[in-house]
């Protein structure tokens, strides 16, 4: 099966139907303890972290994770994750209530690997560690061979490779 594009949306370059041009730059996840987050994704990601710090107004800390091949030459990167650890402060976010594990179900980061080895050896660690969630497993020709891991704050992360995507 060959995916083909579609002419539901806009394609790169367009501005779509707002005419405003956008860009996807990052995801941010709330973290209860930001050092065991950074931990984790050293363990199972080869993810660089670019950015790290503490907002002396809210006490935020923050650290900011890329691949490298997106690191741009000023040392930003394209894409981001960004993990935030702290309380929400009530004085800028108002009602916005804390919430954690927002990457559930079937939501999650899609991390491409280069092999079904790589998938069974982090599906291995994930299971000897206690937070493997499905898999390793081939689904099909479009989402490929898998396993879904969850981070400390139950996030879900998608190993996966023979995906269009990677």
């Amino acid at each position: 099966m060959t995916v083909q594009p579609t002419d539901a949306g806009p394609t790169t370059g367009s501005s779509g139907a707002s005419g405003i041009p956008t860009l996807l730059t990052h995801i941010a996840l709330p973290v209860r303890d930001l050092e065991a987050t950074l931990a984790f994704y050293e363990r199972y990601t080869n993810l660089a972290v670019i950015h790290r710090r503490e907002d002396p107004e809210t006490g935020l800390r923050t650290a900011w994770l890329a691949n490298e091949r997106d690191r741009t030459t000023d040392g930003a990167a394209r894409f981001v994750i960004v993990l935030i650890e702290g309380s929400l402060p009530k004085q800028i976010t108002g009602d916005i209530q804390e919430h954690y594990g927002f990457l559930t179900s079937i939501s999650h980061l899609g991390l491409s690997l280069d092999s079904r080895e790589e998938v069974d050896r982090i599906a291995a660690m994930a299971r000897e560690e206690g937070c493997l969630l499905l898999g390793p497993m081939y689904r099909n020709e479009v989402v490929g061979y898998i396993c879904i891991v969850t981070d400390p704050d139950g996030n879900n992360l998608e190993f996966s490779v023979e995906q269009v995507l990677g």
